[in-house]
């Protein structure tokens, strides 16, 4: 690459930063996007797009998701809760469904197809801020550093980001487990549903399993500590006692509801900004990541756009724009910690009260 100067610079390559910079590169600014994994890289994440909001935005900003970019069966038909052996609770609802290797790797390209240019296998080691932009170092695995430079910078670099760490230095991140397991194993279950399981009569511990083709995937972030009671609940569907997975793998998730919604974080410094994970925007207790990566990354472009028309700095314009996406993650918030009380009513209560929620995320956002 022998372009060194941007108007912008992503770091990131998920939804949040390539909506983002598909959204500059349209409005004619030059992009680059940073990713420090080889593309197509794979994340830990059921790959559900889920609610009309998610879906609206990647078809107005991407088109339709092809099909051979979504798992064999396209899509799940609904969300099922299991809570304890007493109650369950389907919430029809459709939600496309694909690898995330696949679909992340899908709307980068279509940024690119705008004009984007990437550079994957870079990781951004130090940011700096100069008198019209930033500075960023590059680096790639057996080369040199390399410097690059733009006046915007946004940070959709997930939980570990970079940009973040750039933007609030002091701010002390708690992080939490994801962990997934892979098997080959025919349940008798309903396959073209993503099931939640909350063992106890409580919103935690649970896990939830959904089939992608022939795959059986097991998430969550308690799934080593409550391994038996999970081989016990699933032998019900024919789950062997015996079962090996394929593979496992996991992620973090970075816990920043409180600080966001509190004031103590702040995901933007003059016209630093950050999106999706690295904003903490993650959906609490659905852990819904795709919607409100896309939200804040969209949003950030267009605050961008606004600041080079003379509205101030992007981080101002950023700040407003998410007023609305914080309040919504206020309510959410809540309405999670309202379900500690709930379960004490018992078992049909807490899933009614799960429904609602899921509910509220999947069918208005």
């Amino acid at each position: 690459m022998d372009k060194t100067t941007w108007d912008v610079i992503v770091v990131g390559s998920g939804p949040g930063g390539s909506i983002a910079a598909k959204t500059c590169a349209d409005a004619g600014l030059e992009t680059l996007v940073v990713e420090k994994k080889r593309l197509p890289r794979d994340k830990v994440c059921s790959g559900m797009v889920m609610g009309y909001w998610a879906k609206d935005m990647v078809r107005e900003h991407f088109g339709d998701i092809p099909k051979d970019v979504l798992i064999e069966q396209g899509h799940y038909n609904g969300v099922t809760i299991h809570v304890g052996s007493e109650a369950s609770l389907d919430i029809p609802t459709f939600i496309p469904v694909g690898w995330r290797k696949n679909l992340d790797y899908w709307m980068c390209k279509k940024a690119v197809e705008a004009g984007v240019q990437v550079k994957d296998g870079a990781r951004a080691l130090n940011i700096k801020q100069l008198n019209k932009g930033y500075e960023v170092e590059l680096k790639e695995e057996n080369k040199e550093t390399e410097i690059v430079n733009a006046r915007f910078l946004i940070g959709a670099d997930g939980a570990y980001s970079a940009v973040r760490k750039f933007v609030c230095p002091d701010l002390r991140v708690f992080y939490r487990p994801a962990y997934r397991e892979c098997y080959e194993e025919d349940l008798s279950i309903e396959k073209d549903r993503f099931h939640w399981f909350f063992p106890s009569i409580a919103s935690s511990p649970r896990f939830d399993i959904n089939y992608k083709e022939r795959f059986l995937l097991i998430e969550g972030g308690s799934i080593r500590q409550i391994r038996e009671k999970i081989r016990q609940i699933l032998g019900v569907y024919g789950f062997s006692p015996d079962a090996k997975p394929l593979w496992r793998d996991g992620c973090v998730i970075p816990v920043l509801h409180g600080d966001l919604l509190n004031g103590v974080f702040i995901p933007a410094r003059d016209n630093a900004l950050l999106v999706g994970d690295a904003a903490g925007v993650l959906f609490p207790f659905t852990q819904e990541g795709i919607g409100p990566a896309l939200k804040s990354g969209l949003l950030a472009a267009e605050a961008v756009t606004e600041a080079i028309s003379g509205k101030g700095t992007s981080g101002d314009c950023y700040l407003k724009k998410i007023e609305g996406l914080k309040l919504f993650l206020k309510e959410l918030s809540q309405l999670h910690q309202e379900m500690n009380d709930i379960a004490k009513k018992g078992a049909y209560a807490l899933v009614e009260a799960m429904g609602r929620f899921i509910e509220r995320t999947v069918r208005e956002m």
